[in-house]
C-alpha cells in the first residue's frame, strides 16, 4: 500500500503546539528575549535576512587569522614589549601613550604593529558609561563622520568593546562591519578600517576574580567569530586597579593563543555566516544602530550630543535598566550575585570605588560584601527548615546563596532559635500549615528580622500579620533586601 505524502509542518503549526505547552502564558514574554532596546531574540529562525556582509579584513598584516593585541600602559619599557611579543603577542596597544624610544629599532619588534590611541576611533568610554550594543555602533559611525569631516580620512582602526551577551556581542561586531561598509560607500572611501575588539572591563569582578578568565574567553570567542581583526584579552585582575599582574597578563595573552592555535578560531572566514539566527540578529542590530546614528547626526553630530547631555542621559537610563536586572539577579554574575564564596582569598586588596561616569556590573553586590566585612563580624542568617530534609532543601539552598551574595553567612536548623536574621525554608504546603505560627514564636523570642523563602501568594497578608518581615524569591530586589539586612545588623 503506497504511503501518503506527509503534510508539511508550518511555522504556524509549530507555534500552536508551543502555545499549547505554555498553557496560556504569553509566547513573546516567555520565549522571546529582549536583548536591548530595538532587538528581540526569538526562539526560532527559519529565514535569512537580505543583506551581504563585507569580507573579513586584515590589510595591515596581509590577512589571515585574528591578531592578539596586548594592552600596555603609557611609559612601558621596551624590554616588557619584547618579552610580550616573544611569548605570543602579535600587536601592542600602548594605551594613552606613545611608542617607547628605541622600540622600533629592536629586531624582535620589527614585524610587530603598534596601536596608539591617536590612530583609533574608540567606543570604550561610551561602553563603560552604559552604552548598549546599538549605541556603540552608532557612536563609532558618528566618530567616523567627525574624522572624515575634519580631514577627509578615517582612522585606520575602530575600537569596540565586547561584553557579556555572547551571541549579541558576536553579532555586534558583524553589524559594525555592515554599517561601516555602508558609511564608507556613501563617503566614497574604499578601505575598511581594522576592527579592534577589546574585552569589556565593565563585566569584570573583584570578587571571585578567577571567573574573569572564563568571561574573557567567551568575549574573545564573540570577537573572533564576529570578524574582529585585532582582539585584546584583558587580565583577570584588571578590576583591582593599577597595572595587572604578570600572571593576569600572561593568562590573558594565552587565552587568545589557545583559542587561535588549539581551538582554531579565526581559521574560517565569517564562521557565523549562514545561521539564520546570527544573520537575523546582525541585520536587526545593524538597522537599529543605523537609525540611532542618523538620529545623532540629525541633532548635530556626536560633539553636540555629548555637549547637550543627551548621550549621558541615555547611557544612564540604559545603566539603570541593566542595574535593575542585576539587582533582581535576572542578570546573574557568577561568583558575585550567584555562588558567592564567603571564604575566598583575593589576590589583591579590594580597590576603592570606580570613577564617576563609569560602571561595572558587579559593583553593587561587591559593595554589599565590603559593608558586611567592614562590620568585623559579618552577620549570620538562620535558615529554619520546615518539613523533611528533601522538602526544605530547594529553598534552603536558594536562601543560602541569596544571603551569601550580600556577605551574610548562613546555617540551618530545624528548631526555633533566637537570631538576628531568620529565614523560613520549606514547601508551600508547609508554609500554609505552620509558617504563621512559627513566625509568631520567633518574633516573641526576639528575632529582629524574619523572612520567608518563596513567593507568599494568597498567604502574604496573614504571614505579614504573623510577623514575617519580607520574602525572598527569584526576581525580588536582592540588593535592596540585603542592604536593609546589613543596615539592621550594623
Amino acid at each position: 500500500m503506497p504511503l501518503s505524502p506527509a503534510k508539511p509542518v508550518t511555522i504556524s503549526d509549530w507555534r500552536k503546539l508551543v502555545e499549547k505547552e505554555l498553557a496560556g502564558k504569553p509566547f513573546d514574554k516567555v520565549l522571546v528575549h529582549q536583548a536591548l532596546e530595538g532587538l528581540s531574540v526569538a526562539p526560532l529562525y527559519t529565514e535569512r535576512p537580505d543583506h551581504r556582509l563585507p569580507p573579513p579584513q586584515g590589510k595591515l598584516w596581509g590577512g589571515g587569522a585574528f591578531r592578539i593585541c596586548m594592552r600596555h600602559p603609557a611609559g612601558v619599557d621596551v624590554a616588557t614589549l619584547v618579552a610580550d611579543v616573544a611569548q605570543g603577542a602579535d600587536a601592542l596597544w600602548i594605551a594613552g601613550g606613545k611608542i617607547p624610544d628605541g622600540a622600533l629599532e629592536r629586531e624582535e619588534l620589527k614585524n610587530t604593529s603598534f596601536v596608539l590611541d591617536e590612530n583609533v576611533l574608540s567606543t570604550l568610554a561610551y561602553h563603560e558609561a552604559g552604552a548598549d550594543a546599538a549605541d556603540e555602533i552608532a557612536i563609532a559611525l558618528s566618530l567616523a563622520v567627525r574624522s572624515l569631516e575634519a580631514d577627509g580620512t578615517s582612522k585606520p582602526i575602530v575600537q569596540i568593546a565586547v561584553g557579556r551577551d555572547t551571541f549579541v556581542e558576536l553579532c555586534k561586531v558583524r553589524a559594525l562591519r555592515v554599517c561601516w561598509q555602508k558609511l564608507l560607500a556613501a563617503a566614497g572611501v574604499r578601505e575598511m578600517p581594522l576592527v579592534h575588539a577589546v574585552c569589556s572591563s565593565r563585566t569584570l569582578t573583584v570578587r571571585d576574580p578567577w571567573v574573569n578568565m572564563l568571561r574573557v574567553t567567551t568575549q574573545v570567542f564573540s570577537a573572533v567569530l564576529g570578524g574582529a581583526d585585532l582582539v585584546t584579552p584583558i587580565a583577570f585582575d584588571t578590576a583591582f586597579g593599577g597595572v595587572p599582574s604578570a600572571l593576569g597578563h600572561r593568562v590573558a595573552r594565552n587565552t587568545g593563543l589557545v583559542l587561535r592555535e588549539e581551538s582554531f578560531l579565526g581559521k574560517v572566514a565569517d564562521a557565523a555566516g549562514g545561521s539564520y539566527y546570527f544573520e537575523t540578529v546582525t541585520d536587526t542590530l545593524a538597522r537599529e544602530a543605523w537609525n540611532r546614528f542618523r538620529a545623532i547626526e540629525r541633532e548635530g553630530g556626536i560633539a553636540e550630543a555629548e555637549r547637550s547631555g543627551r548621550l549621558a542621559a541615555k547611557f544612564e537610563a540604559n545603566w539603570k535598566a541593566q542595574l535593575k536586572a542585576i539587582a533582581t539577579r535576572k542578570m546573574p554574575i557568577l561568583g558575585v550575585s550567584e555562588f558567592a564564596n564567603l571564604r575566598e582569598r583575593l589576590p589583591h586588596p579590594t580597590p576603592p570605588p570606580g570613577d564617576a561616569g563609569t560602571h561595572r556590573d558587579a559593583a553593587v553586590f561587591e559593595e554589599l560584601r565590603a559593608r558586611a566585612e567592614a562590620a568585623g563580624h559579618p552577620p549570620e542568617a538562620l535558615l529554619l527548615t520546615l518539613g523533611s530534609f528533601a522538602e526544605s532543601r530547594p529553598r534552603a539552598g536558594f536562601a543560602a546563596g541569596f544571603f551569601a551574595a550580600g556577605g551574610i553567612s548562613s546555617r540551618e536548623s530545624a528548631q526555633d532559635e533566637k537570631a538576628a536574621i531568620v529565614c523560613l525554608c520549606g514547601t508551600d504546603d508547609a508554609y500554609a500549615a505552620e509558617a504563621a505560627e512559627r513566625a509568631k514564636k520567633l518574633k516573641a523570642a526576639g528575632c529582629a528580622r524574619v523572612l520567608l523563602a518563596g513567593r507568599p501568594g494568597a498567604l502574604e497578608a496573614s504571614l505579614r500579620d504573623a510577623g514575617i518581615d519580607g520574602f525572598i524569591y527569584v526576581g525580588c530586589d536582592a540588593v535592596a533586601i540585603l542592604s536593609a539586612l546589613l543596615d539592621g545588623a550594623s
